[in-house]
């Protein structure tokens, strides 16, 4: 199972307690993932396509407590490394388009009703039940190790504006994008796909994350101090060359003897001691770091100069 496939579970595995938490969820599995098909005389029936068993038998369990009936049946699609799909079928008796009405599938007289933006459920549970029942049918998020992005896809734009609103009033702040066939809600800000799986109850998944957070920035932390340290011995080694050459070519030509006496000192200690930092060439010569790094500079000069 893909790491997404993983999460859909997770979230299907929270428990609904209440029936409105229950509508909510219902309503946003058929934006997502149902559809309605007209069977002759005004009847409609409606069938929630989802991936996973547990995502199946959570919606299964929520319209048999709604009072529904419906046939669950399986199938593989055609598709290459595509996992079995659930379908429940809903039945064409009263109390199950009871249930269709309840959700805002369909109107009173049993007719498709689009989603409304007034839609958002009024209570918080209801509303982390729309969301929900929102990712458990259509939401994908990116593994650990990859760069932050969920999604929740959904049929209406609406119905995903009515999400975006729910994240909102949780304090999650979700994008609505609309494409050729799906509308849906995004974000790629690593906080917020954290908070929206914690809050759905995927606590595991958003855990893995936030640990993949921490190995990550670690070994950035550890790769720019590596970065750095050979940064500055490389700079410290090309110092400590153009310092020796100097050194060697005023020795050459017989003008490190006319120097200043605290230059000749400094070019002694520098050849001497070819591979000493600067900080430990001044420990030993008993002189400030500054002070020697200018008599070093002062020695480059003095090579750089014509005879």
């Amino acid at each position: 199972m893909t790491f997404a496939a993983d999460v859909r579970e997770e979230v299907a595995h929270q428990p609904v307690r209440r029936a409105c938490c229950r509508t909510a969820l219902l309503t946003a599995a058929f934006r997502g993932a149902g559809s309605l098909h007209l069977t002759g005389k005004g009847h409609v029936h409606g069938e929630l396509d989802v991936g996973g068993h547990a995502v199946g038998r959570q919606l299964l369990v929520a319209l048999r407590a709604a009072g529904a009936s419906c046939e669950v049946r399986a199938y593989r699609p055609d598709r290459l490394g595509s996992g079995q799909r659930v379908v429940l079928v809903l039945a064409e008796d009263a109390a199950t388009q009871a249930v269709l009405a309840a959700t805002g599938v369909v109107d009173g007289a049993g007719r498709p009703r689009p989603a409304l933006p007034n839609d958002v459920p009024g209570r918080a549970c209801c509303r982390v039940s729309a969301l929900r029942g929102a990712f458990a049918v259509g939401g994908s998020v990116s593994a650990p190790g990859h760069a932050p992005l969920l999604e929740i896809r959904t049929h209406e734009q609406v119905h995903a504006e009515v999400l975006a609103v729910c994240a909102e009033r949780l304090g999650i702040t979700l994008r609505v994008r609309e494409r050729a066939r799906w509308c849906e809600v995004m974000t790629r800000r690593r906080e917020s796909v954290q908070d929206l799986l914690t809050i759905l109850g995927a606590e595991g998944s958003a855990l893995a994350i936030a640990e993949d957070e921490v190995v990550r920035s670690a070994r950035a932390d550890a790769n720019r101090r590596a970065n750095f340290d050979t940064a500055n011995l490389t700079r410290q080694v090309a110092a400590a060359r153009r310092q020796i050459a100097a050194v060697e070519a005023l020795t050459a030509d017989g003008r490190l003897d006319g120097l200043a006496r605290e230059l000749r000192e400094t070019a002694t200690l520098r050849a001497e001691n070819p591979d000493l930092t600067l900080a430990e060439l001044a420990d030993i010569g008993g002189v400030a770091r500054p002070t020697l790094a200018a008599r070093l500079r002062r020695l480059v000069r003095e090579a750089e100069e014509p005879a």
